[in-house]
């Protein structure tokens, strides 16, 4: 199926309002002050059952003792969290794997895909739409790459959901502390309060999440052959403002999110540079190679 300019905008704007709404989703766990909600909070004593719901009992409450387990181990919950995080993202990565694999050739193929489209605009009858997405079929072919692969992320946001619910659940973190810094208490409020060390750790996390989204641009201008696509240029306002989006959700909600999202960001930016050299660049050399063969 080929998605006109106007269609993929609606969906642009549906995926950022999909993701607000997940965030925002999240607050329910904290009261009208910031607090952790006593029927939200997890523990130790927190029973690992059924009737708490099937996406806690699937999901949360494991994450939400896999961390409590290992703070026991570390004697400080931060280290919970981020060793939950590392472990949570090791788990999906052959999902990720397979869809930042599809989504960087996908990139790379965005200017050759836009000279077809550029080619039928305007020609709205069913025969040429047909002859378009032909095209565009074959283009897919010739550089492997499967549609279904790009759906693989979808399948892991549930866990990744489900990660960022328990760290906000864990009970005790909201009387912890790390680097100095009151994990339970909101940056903005501590900010105001005149605690300047939380306005590091926001710029730490707001600039992680910067890298985090543009790693992929910064591994593509490594192919000698990449050519920045009309798409990816408009999609540089929108990466800002998920970036502020972002930050503005590490100013109003507990501290140890901040350092959730840190962890997130730079396995995200290790991810991305292993899968580029090592999956992607690697199997371009070898089709080189074997190409090379078939000439001689």
């Amino acid at each position: 199926m080929v998605l006109d300019e106007r269609t993929k905008k609606y969906l642009k704007i549906f995926a950022l309002l999909a993701i607000v709404l997940l965030l925002t989703g999240c607050t329910n766990n904290l009261d009208a002050h910031g607090k952790l909600k006593a029927s939200r909070a997890i523990t130790e004593a927190t029973k690992w059952s059924p009737k708490a719901g099937f996406f806690d009992f699937i999901l949360v409450i494991p994450i939400a003792k896999g961390i409590l387990w290992l703070n026991g181990l570390t004697g400080n919950i931060l280290w919970g969290v981020i060793g939950m995080t590392i472990l949570i993202n090791l788990i999906i990565l052959p999902f990720m794997i397979k869809s930042t694999v599809s989504s960087q050739k996908m990139q790379m193929i965005q200017p050759e895909m836009e000279k077809i489209q550029d080619k039928y605009k305007g020609k709205n009858d069913q025969a040429s739409q047909l002859r378009m997405s032909a095209e565009i079929q074959d283009l897919y072919k010739k550089n492997n790459i499967s549609m279904l692969s790009s759906f693989a992320t979808f399948l892991t946001l549930p866990i990744m959901f489900a990660m960022w619910s328990a760290v906000q659940r864990v009970e005790i973190l909201y009387t912890s502390t790390a680097f100095g810094l009151n994990l339970g208490k909101t940056p903005m409020s501590a900010i105001a309060s005149g605690l300047w060390g939380y306005i590091i750790l926001i710029a730490i996390m707001g600039f992680s999440q910067w890298i985090a989204i543009e790693i992929n641009n910064i591994m593509l201008k490594r192919n000698p052959n990449y050519k920045e696509s009309k798409q990816q240029k408009q999609m540089k306002s929108m990466n800002w403002i998920m970036v502020a989006m972002i930050v503005y959700f590490g100013l109003t909600m507990p501290a140890a999110m901040s350092f959730y999202w840190i962890t997130t960001n730079v396995i995200t930016v290790i991810r991305t540079i292993f899968i580029q050299i090592y999956f992607v660049e690697k199997a371009d050399e070898e089709k080189k190679k074997k190409d090379a063969n078939v000439i001689r």
